[in-house]
């Protein structure tokens, strides 16, 4: 019997590519090139005329402040549910124990890192979208009073987004970018909450590593701003950087890619890197230069109990501390 290598492994290759066509996410599911994400993300968006008001919420602000962090949602998963009402429950619960005696401790803005949806559905995006107009109404009462036109305090409260490799299944990113705030998943924007030069600012860069990579472009642009850029930063992305090797699966596979971040990270003042995609909570400390901080999925809890985090800011200090809130598996 003739047997041609060639001809068997070109066979079983179609196969796998019709498999993989024919799963939920779509043909998608294999493709992370870096050429994607160049094309999607060839610079970060210089977002500093959409940061926060943070000058309007009460209590004010004096030197420190906290951003909400949530990942991995997964709308439109059957896997396991997210529980809005017990989170929504949490977090009310946690504003009315510190309004009066942690103001620091309050949530300004939040952050959500990716896989908002599970297969890059429009329908899976809105459904989220209808989950964040619920947290936006909650801390928009808080911060701008019982009173308030919380129409007005949803808009006020922001939730920032970045994509994750859920989010591109199916040509998913054209419903993120329409439907998420702020509209791009790469960008960058300062903060000084107290308005007062002597405590100093801090940046935020958000990277799209939604491919599994950031990718010629982006990389080179984030190194050229970060240089220019004195503050301390906080840098987010979906895709665990490298996190101390604990889970060499999740992370970014690109070796080079992964120490050129790391470099920047530690000469450039980066303070704290939050990233999601692993479902796991767990982190690294580089020598006290910064640190690299994996947050556990919102929704599932197969690896660890469900997660979301709140950081704050010290502008005083040019410190980054974190404290991660648990819920009960399903």
């Amino acid at each position: 019997m003739n047997f041609s290598f060639i001809g068997f492994f070109s066979l079983l290759s179609k196969i796998l590519l019709l498999l993989v066509a024919c799963t939920h996410y779509g043909f998608f599911w294999g493709q992370f090139g870096d050429n994607d994400v160049d094309e999607r993300s060839p610079r970060l968006n210089d977002f500093n005329s959409l940061v926060p008001d943070l000058s309007s919420q009460k209590p004010p602000i004096s030197t420190a402040y906290s951003i909400l962090l949530f990942t991995d949602v997964h709308y439109g998963s059957k896997r396991e549910e997210l529980d809005e009402d017990a989170f929504l429950s949490w977090l009310e619960s946690y504003f009315k124990e510190n309004s009066s005696t942690n103001p620091e401790k309050l949530p300004r803005f939040a952050l959500n890192l990716g896989d908002t949806a599970d297969s890059g559905l429009r329908k899976e995006f809105e459904d989220y979208v209808r989950f964040e107009n619920r947290i936006k109404a909650l801390a928009g009462k808080y911060l701008y009073g019982e009173g308030s036109d919380l129409v007005a305090s949803e808009r006020k409260f922001r939730i920032y987004s970045i994509l994750g490799n859920h989010d591109l299944y199916h040509d998913g990113s054209p419903h993120f970018e329409e439907l998420l705030f702020p509209f791009k998943s790469s960008y960058y924007f300062t903060i000084d909450a107290d308005s007062n030069s002597e405590t100093g600012a801090f940046s935020f860069y958000f990277l799209d590593t939604a491919n599994g990579c950031t990718g010629t472009s982006q990389l080179d642009d984030f190194k050229k701003k970060i240089e220019k850029d004195k503050n301390p930063k906080i840098v987010c992305t979906h895709y665990p950087v490298y996190a101390g090797g604990t889970n060499l699966f999740m992370i970014l596979q690109n070796t080079l890619e992964r120490n050129t971040l790391l470099t920047y990270f530690a000469e450039n003042k980066v303070k704290q890197v939050y990233e999601g995609h692993a479902h796991s909570n767990y982190g690294f400390s580089y020598g006290g230069n910064f640190r690299e901080d994996v947050i556990g999925s919102l929704r599932f809890s197969s690896r660890d109990e469900k997660q979301c985090a709140i950081f704050t800011v010290n502008e005083k200090n040019g410190t980054v501390s974190t404290q991660v809130f648990t819920f009960p598996k399903s």
